[in-house]
């Protein structure tokens, strides 16, 4: 009999904690399953839900200095999905006329040690960027390098540290550390993301130097539902705290699976996208 009621009791205490476990996650505002999977994982499922056949955008860019100051840039991204299942992406100047031509190509490869060329039309020649020199600012911009690549979820060790709510949005909180030949050459000793929870979509970064401080902010305003289960930005705000800077990127039209050609990735198109 005493036997029959441990084993009651056993299970009704297991029950509860079960029961308990579900409650904090939902009221934390993420569901079950969201809540037992790991940050790589949560990486993992963004990647897939995010992922295009290829993309092309202009983008209005606005330079912001701490007095107020604007400069306003034009540029054209171009990005796919290559055979190898990694991304190319080219990014092109079309304004003002003193950055018009200047671009950066970027292919992915596996392991995260990405090869990126700059492009300057004044010298008529492209620039291969070394592995150290990714964390250096592109083009005056707040963005660095290796800012513009696509996420390497190979290269990073992603830990999931809890939840946060974004402008009403129930967001998981991942912990990016570069790993690795990474952990060398990034600029950065960590990064925090901000992924919705509904749309795995990124709202926020922050960016944190080898010390461990803050040093940048980005914020991916106005989600728009672009394709099936692609969620893209129509504005980029990347702060730059230490030097009260900031770059804006408002998208003013964008195509989505269109077709792009994955020989249009070249450096010959680079120095002649169009």
């Amino acid at each position: 009999m005493r036997k029959d009621l441990s084993i009651k009791k056993v299970t009704e205490i297991f029950v509860l904690v079960f029961f308990l476990s579900f409650s904090f996650a939902s009221f934390a505002g993420i569901p079950y399953a969201a809540a037992e999977m790991s940050g790589k994982e949560i990486m993992e499922k963004q990647k897939k839900l995010q992922q295009t056949n290829d993309e092309k955008e202009i983008l209005a860019m606005k330079l912001i200095d701490k007095k107020g100051n604007v400069k306003d840039r034009k540029i054209v991204r171009y990005s796919m999905k290559a055979g190898s299942g990694l991304n190319k992406i080219m990014m092109v100047f079309l304004e003002p006329k003193d950055v018009k031509g200047t671009g950066l190509l970027t292919w992915e490869q596996k392991g995260g040690d990405d090869d990126q060329w700059l492009y300057l039309p004044e010298l008529g020649k492209e620039k291969r960027i070394a592995s150290g020199g990714k964390k250096n600012k592109f083009m005056g911009t707040d963005f660095a390098f290796e800012d513009l690549r696509p996420e390497n979820l190979a290269a990073h060790q992603y830990n999931s540290i809890g939840s946060e709510q974004i402008e009403g949005k129930d967001c998981l909180v991942i912990e990016a550390l570069p790993a690795g030949k990474e952990e060398k050459e990034s600029g950065y000793s960590k990064r925090k993301l901000w992924i919705r929870k509904d749309i795995f979509f990124t709202v926020k970064i922050e960016y944190y130097d080898k010390k461990g401080k803050l040093i940048k902010v980005q914020e991916n305003k106005n989600a728009k539902n672009v394709a099936g289960t692609v969620w893209r930005s129509d504005e980029i705000v990347m702060k730059n705290l230490g030097e009260e800077h900031q770059t804006s990127l408002i998208v003013q039209s964008r195509n989505v699976n269109k077709g792009l050609d994955e020989d249009f990735f070249s450096l010959r198109k680079l120095k002649s996208p169009e």
